[in-house]
C-alpha cells in the first residue's frame, strides 16, 4: 500500500511540474511586435480632402470650419481607427461613418496634419 501511495504521489508531482517548464523555449524567439505604419503626407492630404475637409480645417491657412468642427491639426492625438463617437454637438452624428479606418490611412492623415502650419495662439499683455 505504501508503494502504491509513493508511485501515485510521484505521478501526481510529475504532472504538476510538467507545465512549469517549457521545452525548447530558448529556440523560439518571442513574437515580433509590428511597428506602426509610416505615414505619407501626400496620401494623408488626399484622405483629408476626400473625407475631412468639408467640415474640418487643418492648420492656420485653412478657412474651413463647418458646424464648429475642430481644427484637426490641433487634434492629431484624436485621430484613430474609429472616430464615430466624436460628434457630440448635434442630434445627428456626422462622424458616424468614420469608423474602421485602416492603420495606414490613420498614419497618412497624421503625417499630413503634422506638416501643415499650426495656428499660433496670441496672448496679449
Amino acid at each position: 500500500m505504501q508503494r502504491l501511495t509513493t508511485i501515485s504521489l510521484m505521478v501526481a508531482l510529475s504532472f504538476a511540474f510538467a507545465g512549469c517548464f517549457e521545452s525548447g523555449s530558448e529556440d523560439s524567439p518571442p513574437p515580433a511586435v509590428e511597428p506602426p505604419p509610416t505615414g505619407f503626407v501626400a496620401d494623408g492630404a488626399t484622405y483629408y480632402q476626400t473625407n475631412c475637409a468639408t467640415c474640418h480645417k487643418a492648420g492656420q491657412d485653412d478657412t474651413t470650419n463647418a458646424f464648429g468642427a475642430a481644427d484637426l491639426a490641433q487634434k492629431q492625438d484624436m485621430i484613430t481607427n474609429d472616430m464615430s463617437s466624436y460628434d457630440q454637438t448635434t442630434g445627428f452624428n456626422m462622424m458616424l461613418s468614420i469608423n474602421n479606418v485602416p492603420d495606414q490611412r490613420v498614419a497618412d492623415l497624421k503625417a499630413y496634419l503634422e506638416s501643415v502650419p499650426q495656428v499660433v495662439a496670441f496672448h496679449g499683455q
